[in-house]
């Protein structure tokens, strides 16, 4: 083995539950958020692969392991006869010299192989007294061989065309030689591993690794010629990948009126086929893929599922008369291949007791509670609760369980709020009030289904109900109940109700007005002491006033006397004067 085939990115994987739903046999186990696929119920059908929206599901690559290949061996390439779905007619006629540049020395179609598988598997099932089912879908397989393997004796022994195709190649070029099978089926890579298929079937690429090959190697059809397949078929093999196409290839006749001649696709088709297999002998072609192969994980392209049938169908009318084709050569090799009768995967099972204990912690408390949406992946809650105590999926996997918990924790955040909150009818009834709306407004349960004018004036209630305006904002005084809110009231259309959220602000208004009431006691002092400042300042002016005038009065006696002295003793001068101020 070379490793699980389907994994995933645990970065990429978000939660959301979805690959679990879609997922057939319900080998998906989601814990702590992380999807994980477990291997011993995988049937490798790709469907988590292809609904995974964050691809968050990848699958093996093995561009690298088929790169060593060419390079080291003479490699051959059967390719898958779904490939006219997914690429243009003139890129079909291309596709030999592509894959010759890529290192691949012989090209093979495996439809060549097609008929032989076709013709075997209705040869032995006439020849046989019970039901047959075809064993060319992989998945189809695993699904018998882990799941039903009651009906492992209802498989067709024979080989699935890719690895009859392997045993064509090497019958004529030497076990030497390595196949890689390049097709649109995931599962193919698990095949490929299985012990028919040892030594023949080196590897398997997928056409999106192909497409990323080519990308890498920059490589384009149109610098390419025309070129003819080595080994290339024609007739009704070409239509072997679409639903159906083995028995048309088998029988060319065959017609849906043919009651033991059945064709399903899709694990529901399949599913409800299982159950009539031991009951009425009847050969039937099952494909896991809805519509065939062309809508297989490993596809490229984003064509509408029905134009890759239209392409299929034109590349079988231009080429079925094809000349020198393959398949009319007798197939030589064994054919023939044996199955794994496997013991069926145990689940282990639990007590009634265990399980109702499960049910009654999402809310399930009778079997009417019991809805089996199958939104979790499983058909039933008690399958659900069986796989909870495995440890496969936690209790968030159910979503009614998680809706009841956000609608509990919604009624909890609305309960607990500090702000009071009442829900109204379209007649302005009381449906709801949480306990803070009860508290601000003094009333109790017994309003309920009461008219709001019972607490408050409803006019703007009445005017969020008439006008067009959705939300109304206002801030309204309750007298009655000392009580000032800023209210915010909204409508709920489609319920046809109305809320109304209360804010108690009252405490907040007192506080301003208190702050209004001492800003204008600190505007009035300051008022006061400016004006004291003012008349202090004017009484100082005065005061400076008279004591310059009195300073320039004295001045003037001072310089009379200094005259008058002058007169009287010129010798002296002005000595005496300041002599005898000194001395005043």
């Amino acid at each position: 083995m070379s490793g699980r085939i389907i994994y995933t990115i645990e970065a990429r994987c978000r939660d959301c539950y979805r690959c679990l739903r879609n997922c057939p046999v319900n080998a998906i186990s989601v814990m702590n958020g992380q999807a994980s696929v477990d291997e011993s119920l995988c049937i490798v059908c790709g469907n988590c692969l292809k609904e995974c929206p964050q691809n968050a599901k990848q699958y093996r690559n093995d561009i690298e392991k088929v790169k060593r290949l060419v390079s080291q061996f003479n490699t051959a390439v059967s390719i898958a006869p779904s490939y006219p779905a997914f690429f243009e007619e003139w890129e079909c006629n291309r596709l030999a010299s592509v894959l010759r540049k890529l290192g691949f020395k012989f090209i093979a179609e495996t439809s060549v192989t097609a008929t032989d598988v076709a013709v075997e598997s209705i040869e032995y099932y006439r020849g046989n007294d019970k039901s047959l089912l075809s064993s060319a879908c992989p998945s189809l397989v695993n699904y018998i061989e882990k799941h039903q393997p009651q009906l492992t004796d209802f498989l067709a022994p024979i080989l699935s065309p890719m690895t009859a195709s392997a045993v064509k190649i090497k019958s004529e070029l030497g076990m030497s030689w390595k196949v890689v099978f390049i097709g649109p089926c995931v599962a193919k890579k698990e095949e490929a591993e299985r012990p028919e298929s040892e030594g023949l079937v080196d590897a398997v690429l997928t056409f999106e690794e192909l497409y990323d090959w080519l990308k890498e190697e920059s490589i384009d059809f149109k610098n390419y010629e025309e070129s003819n397949f080595d080994q290339r078929s024609g007739g009704y093999s070409r239509l072997y990948p679409l639903t159906g196409g083995m028995i048309k290839t088998a029988l060319a006749n065959a017609d849906n009126l043919n009651e033991e001649i059945h064709y399903v696709c899709g694990w529901e088709e399949i599913k409800d086929s299982l159950t009539e297999i031991p009951k009425k002998k009847s050969f039937v072609e099952p494909l896991m893929c809805r519509m065939g192969c062309i809508n297989g994980p490993g596809v490229i392209g984003d064509a509408a599922i029905f134009e890759r049938k239209r392409k299929v169908i034109d590349s079988f009318k231009k080429k079925s008369n094809a000349l020198n084709c393959d398949e009319r050569r007798p197939f030589t090799g064994k054919i023939t291949r044996s199955f794994k009768r496997v013991n069926k995967v145990a689940i282990e099972k639990h007590d009634v007791e265990e399980i109702i204990k499960i049910l009654n912690q999402k809310g399930i408390m009778t079997e009417e509670d019991e809805l089996n949406c199958g939104a979790c992946g499983f058909d039933t809650c008690r399958e659900n609760a069986e796989a909870v105590l495995n440890k496969k999926i936690e209790l968030e996997s159910c979503i009614p369980y998680m809706r009841r918990l956000a609608e509990q924790r919604t009624d909890k955040i609305i309960e607990t709020s500090p702000n009071g909150i009442v829900i109204l009818d379209s007649e302005l009834n009381v449906l709801h009030m949480n306990e803070a709306f009860k508290k601000f407004f003094v009333c109790g349960n017994a309003l309920l289904g009461k008219k709001i004018s019972h607490l408050m004036d409803p006019e703007p209630f009445v005017r969020l109900k008439d006008g067009a305006n959705p939300i109304i904002e206002l801030t309204e005084e309750h007298k009655k109940y000392n009580l000032i809110c800023h209210q915010i009231l909204y409508k709920l259309p489609e319920e046809e109700q109305y809320v109304g959220i209360f804010v108690d602000i009252t405490s907040t208004i007192l506080n301003e007005e208190k702050l209004n009431t001492m800003r204008r006691k600190v505007v009035e002092q300051a008022r006061e002491l400016l004006e004291h400042q003012m008349i202090m300042a004017q009484n100082l002016t005065r005061f400076l006033g008279e004591s310059t005038a009195k300073g320039e009065e004295l001045v003037e006696q001072l310089l009379q006397l200094s005259r008058e002295e002058k007169k009287q003793n010129p010798a002296k001068g002005n000595e005496w004067i300041w002599e005898n101020y000194s001395a005043k």
